[in-house]
Parts: structure tokens; sequence; C-alpha cells
């Protein structure tokens, strides 16, 4: 009994355990949960209410580490769920842009009046669409959604009308659709990571710069700029996006705690985006920032050309939902 076949197979399940575990070095008990925002965002705290539910469930069999901008930005989180460093990792509009650019939508500017318009791409077929997209080209699938306030432009001089922002140097973030339809619009769009935005509007590089209201606020942007003008021009999500081999590893039982857990977190981080941001405008004018209605039609169709001609470029679907918006 138990002879040289016995002892080669367990020799080879032992290679394929080791194999495993290089693999992945985190296992089911160690989640790590990368954030690119700073502590005092609400979408950390969404963060830290998730690690709470996971430990306490868990009974302690799942212990959940936070992980902030100290181990890089939204990129670098990104790709390191993609390779199974982290096994959650929460991303804005990038994560779309680099793994999913044919159903990119929810977020193009000027496209949509409200975050319903925007989540309707995540649902239905073309939402399922969407996530294996993600899995397929990411290796991420995508948890949750949280929704974000509307993005809003920030300025030295008031904006009421696209002609106040043709040949004005604006930072925009690094998303190719976003700096196409910024320049058809007339403004010259200069990506620029967030870090750097405070330092170029301080100096002089750049004269604006959209986001919305919470990064206005922690930013410190009110310091360097005078004027919020409410374009309001994307709602959009932060995405919660789990390494696929992480979630194929996990139990079923495993698999509805973890996902229960985002779904509660999300719904308590919903609440607190929409219940602060008048409290943020509030906060804002009492900094010294004017707050100005500008003709947000008028944005719209400057814009239309630009997005429809982006709109080409998607996934069927979604193309004749994005284009539904202009009729």
């Amino acid at each position: 009994m138990g002879g040289p076949n016995m002892k080669n197979r367990s020799r080879i399940a032992a290679l394929a355990l080791t194999a495993s575990v290089i693999a992945f070095p985190a296992t089911a008990e160690d989640i790590a949960i990368a954030l690119h925002v700073e502590p005092t965002h609400e979408m950390f705290q969404v963060g830290e209410r998730l690690k709470q539910l996971i430990e306490e469930r868990s009974n302690g069999e799942h212990t959940v580490t936070l992980l902030g901008t100290e181990v890089g930005g939204e990129r670098d989180h990104l790709e390191g769920a993609s390779f199974g460093e982290y096994q959650i990792a929460l991303g804005g509009s990038m994560p779309m842009s680099l793994y999913a650019p044919q159903y990119a939508a929810a977020d193009l500017p000027f496209t949509f009046d409200s975050s319903e318009e925007a989540r309707q791409v995540y649902e239905g077929e073309t939402g399922e669409e969407l996530r294996q997209a993600l899995i397929a080209s990411g290796n991420l699938r995508l948890v949750g959604l949280s929704v974000r306030n509307p993005r809003n432009l920030t300025s030295k001089r008031p904006v009421k009308t696209p002609e106040d922002i043709q040949g004005v140097r604006m930072r925009v973030p690094e998303i190719a659709p976003w700096v196409q339809i910024w320049t058809e619009i007339g403004a010259l769009p200069s990506p620029i990571a967030w870090p750097e935005v405070y330092t170029s509007l301080q100096t002089g590089v750049i004269d604006m710069q959209e986001n919305p209201v919470d990064y206005i606020y922690a930013g410190k942007l009110f310091e360097v700029q005078d004027y919020v003008n409410k374009t309001e021009h994307v709602h959009s999500f932060f995405h919660w996006l789990m390494n696929e081999d992480f979630y194929q590893g996990l139990s079923d039982e495993d698999r509805e705690l973890i996902q229960t857990a985002i779904d509660e977190s999300v719904a308590y981080g919903n609440e607190l985006v929409t219940g602060n941001e008048a409290k943020l405008y509030e906060e804002l004018q009492a900094e010294g920032m004017e707050i100005v209605e500008p003709d947000v039609a008028a944005f719209r169709a400057k814009a239309e050309p630009a997005v429809k001609q982006i709109a080409e470029g998607f996934a069927p679907s979604v193309r004749d939902y994005v284009m539904s918006q202009f009729d």
C-alpha cells in the first residue's frame, strides 16, 4: 500500500498547494481593500464600515486591512486588484475606461441629468455585458456602485456660458473622452493627477478644474479658486471591484456574507454622500466661494457632437442609450 506512485501523487499535490499559495498570497482570511481617497472621504468611511461588518459577521474568521494612498493612486490600486495584490479596490471613472471602454458611458460629461439616468448603463442585459467585460479584461468583478456628487467646474471668474471657457486651461482627469468633450466645448483641457491640482491652480499652470464638491472642499480649492459653477456635468459612481480569482475561491457562504456587507456599506455611503452635499456647498460659501448657476443647456449643445462621436465606439446598446439622451 502507498508505493512510489502514491508518494509521487502526494508530492504533486503538495507542489500544487504550494503554487496556489504563491499565486494567491492573501487568503480568504485576510482581505486587503485599496482606497485611493483620503481617510476623511466618505468612501473611506464606507471602507471602514465594510471592514467592521465583515470582521463581526465572520466572527473573526476574516480580517480586513484598509490601504490608502500610501500604496499608490487609483490606477495602482486597480492594477493591484487585477493581479490579486488586493482583494477589493475602489475605482472612480478609471476602471471603466481601462477595462470596459465600450461601456464607459455613465460618466460622459453633459450626457445625463441624474444618477438614475446614468445608472441605466449598469442594469439589465447591458449591465451584465459590462460586468463580463470587466472580468475578461481586468480580472475584476463589479460588486458595488456608490453614488458620487455631481461634478462641477471651479474657476477664478464666474462661468455662465461656454464662451467663458474658450481657450482656458482646465484640469481634467486622465480620461480621453473627457479631454475630447471639453476640447469640443472650447477649453484647453490638461490631464493632471489630483495630488497636483492645488499647486497647478496656485501657480497658474491651469485656471480651472472640475470635481464633485467633496473633492473641492477636501482639497481646499477654495484657497485658490473663487467660484463653483454648477455645471453638474457628470453623474457618476465609485466602483467597488473584487479580484475575480479571489471571488471564485470563496465559499457560497462567504460570498453571501461579503456581498451583503458590501451592499449595506454602499447604502450607508449613499446616505452620507447625498446628506452631505448641501452642507458642503455651505462650507464652500463660508470659505468665500460663490455659487454660479450656468446655462447648462448651452454647454450640452456644444458637447453634443463630441459625445455622439465617442458613442459610436460603444457597444450597440450603450451607443443607442447615449444617443437617446439627445433626441
